[in-house]
């Protein structure tokens, strides 16, 4: 059953009709020339004289068989006996035209009007194909884009019901605030209906009772008695005070920028280290304002130097060194055993290091004081 409707669906394409209207043409025609024959047959029966056909009328031997003649006319025997027997010839004709061309037809499908061999019916190219690109295009959609969009649709879905159902939620949340703080339907925005629409007296009559209605109903009502901003007062005004307000307002650049120019001075002030760090590094550089630590560093050093030049005779360098006509500088490190043997020299001689070493510890101790 297969084969034959894939054999009818090729014919069809190919032919441009189906095989079997071209077998109901045929079995029509014949039918059609049968008819036509028939109607001859019959034509010429009736125009034949009835006594060549064989209806004579009889001898009458008595009254009775006089009237039985009158009866049965020879012309009137003739043409129901040919109309019977065309009728007849009809019948027989047409059952042997229908059992002989299905016949017919059986074999004109089975053994002309098919592919054969059936394998060769999967390789068959028709012309009207000739030249065809039968690969699918690149943007064809594929299994998996379809999917992907099937999900895509089905999340759009459930979103679109998640946000009807929240819009459902806050409308409802919206319309208890409404009631607790005393908003009308009327003070809603509408978007069907215009205000242009509505006349403003029955506008204004419609949005003034139900607004005092419900702010009497409601616990919050209180919210809405609140005043315009010039009903401050005969004394306070606020005319008078955006004028005073503006005449301020030079006054207050003023002290703005003087608070900016004060504000390196109110830093708190830096370390000693750091303090005496940074008046070392500008100590060579001029024309800056040296700060009152670095002033008292330099008078300390500057009475110290005086006193060990004037009192005591010693010849300072530049950075405070003594200067005596020979180097002075570092000597060569010595070795613990060194240090060791000079302090066992000390305590024979009767020293007291430890007392020494106090006393030194001591006089550094105020010379720092001295220059702090």
């Amino acid at each position: 059953m297969t084969s034959t409707n894939s054999d009818t669906e090729l014919l069809t394409e190919h032919f441009g009709y189906p095989p079997v209207s071209l077998i109901d043409d045929i079995i029509n025609s014949i039918n059609i020339l049968a008819e036509r024959a028939l109607n001859s047959v019959e034509q010429g029966l009736l125009n034949a004289p009835p006594a060549t056909l064989g209806f004579k009328p009889p001898k009458a031997s008595s009254r009775k068989d006089a009237d039985a003649q009158r009866q049965l006319d020879p012309a009137e025997a003739a043409k129901t006996e040919i109309e019977s027997g065309t009728h007849q010839l009809e019948t027989l004709l047409c059952a042997s035209i229908d059992r002989n061309f299905d016949k017919f037809e059986i074999y004109v499908l089975r053994n002309i009007l098919c592919v054969r061999p059936p394998d060769l019916r999967n390789w068959m190219r028709l012309s009207h194909y000739e030249g065809l690109d039968l690969s699918p295009p690149s943007n064809a959609p594929s299994l998996d884009t379809i999917n992907h969009l099937r999900r895509k649709l089905r999340e759009s879905m459930r979103l679109n019901a998640l946000l009807t159902a929240e819009r459902a939620r806050n409308e409802k949340l919206l319309s208890e605030l409404q009631t607790l703080v005393g908003i009308s339907e009327s003070q809603i925005k509408a978007e069907k209906t215009s205000p242009s629409q509505i006349p403003p007296q029955t506008q204004t009559q419609t949005q003034t009772q139900p607004q005092t209605q419900a702010r009497k109903k409601s616990p919050f009502a209180f919210l809405h008695d609140k005043g315009s901003l010039t009903d401050g007062g005969s004394e306070s005004p606020l005319s008078t005070n955006t004028a005073f307000a503006l005449s301020q307002m030079q006054a207050l650049r003023a002290l703005s920028t003087s608070l900016l120019n004060l504000t390196p001075d109110l830093l708190p002030p830096p370390r000693a280290d750091e303090s005496s760090a940074m008046d070392i590094d500008n100590e060579g550089s001029s024309g800056g304002k040296k700060s009152w630590r670095r002033e008292r560093l330099e008078y300390v050093e500057g009475a110290t130097r005086r006193y060990l030049e004037r009192v005591e005779g010693l010849e300072l360098g530049k950075y405070g060194e003594v200067r005596d006509g020979e180097w002075q500088g570092e000597g060569r490190n010595l070795a613990r055993d060194e240090v060791g043997g000079l302090e066992q020299v000390i305590t024979i001689l009767g020293g007291e290091p430890e007392e020494d070493s106090n006393a030194a510890a001591g006089a550094s101790s105020s010379d720092r004081m001295d220059e702090s």
